[in-house]
């Protein structure tokens, strides 16, 4: 079978890319052969799967490329079911290259206005590469957001039914809650701190969002 890849991908910083990846890293490699891509500069997948084995759990298989040739050797020549691929704040060609390559690419984003502007951006980025794939397209998942945020969430729906060329938004929406915090410094899941959580709900959604269109 070949690799179906997801990317999580968005030119903006901070918007809680690498606490998504890890958390799916880790839940995805439960059920499937997972491969782990870290292009993310800051290497906050590498540094939590330190934390992993410093804390006797089972490290993910990651990996990290400079070279684009390299990279797509890598992922021509792969043999995982799943690869994913967590891509920094920044544009670049590996970057983009990752987002061309996904089979679904992931874009988090909060329940501030400026987020609309961020997807602006990233929508230009998308507009460049529909140029090699024209079908190319980003799932928005509503990432880190305020119990009370109503209004901010409402505009970027319509920014998103608006921009649908470009964009879809996921059915699971990530609240902001401290056992998101809290897995990245204990090298756990969010699903491995408390399985009954109201986060591990989000996040098991999540991926069943992700194996129904993948799959």
């Amino acid at each position: 079978m070949e690799s179906k890849i997801i990317t999580i991908a968005h030119q903006k910083g901070g918007v809680g890319k690498s606490t998504i990846a890890l958390n799916l890293a880790v839940e995805l490699s439960k059920k499937y052969k997972l491969s782990v891509i870290d292009l993310d500069y800051q290497k906050s997948l590498t540094i939590f799967n330190e934390h992993r084995k410093e804390n006797s759990l089972k490290p993910l298989d990651i990996y990290s490329f400079n070279n684009q040739n390299n990279f797509v050797n890598f992922l021509r020549k792969n043999q995982s079911e799943i690869i994913l691929i967590d891509i920094g704040g920044f544009d670049s060609d590996l970057n983009r290259t990752a987002i061309l390559a996904a089979d679904i690419i992931i874009t988090p984003v909060s329940n501030s206005m400026i987020e609309i502007y961020g997807l602006e951006n990233f929508k230009q980025i998308l507009t460049d590469l529909k140029e090699i794939d024209p079908d190319i397209k980003s799932f928005v998942l509503l990432n880190n957001i305020d119990p009370r945020a109503s209004k901010a969430i409402i505009e970027l729906q319509e920014y998103i039914q608006n921009n649908s060329n470009y964009f879809e938004l996921l059915q699971t929406i990530i609240r902001r809650r401290s056992d998101f915090v809290k897995s990245f410094e204990l090298g756990k899941s969010v699903i491995e701190i408390n399985n009954k959580s109201k986060a591990s709900k989000e996040i098991k959604n999540l991926i069943d969002n992700i194996e129904k269109i993948l799959f």
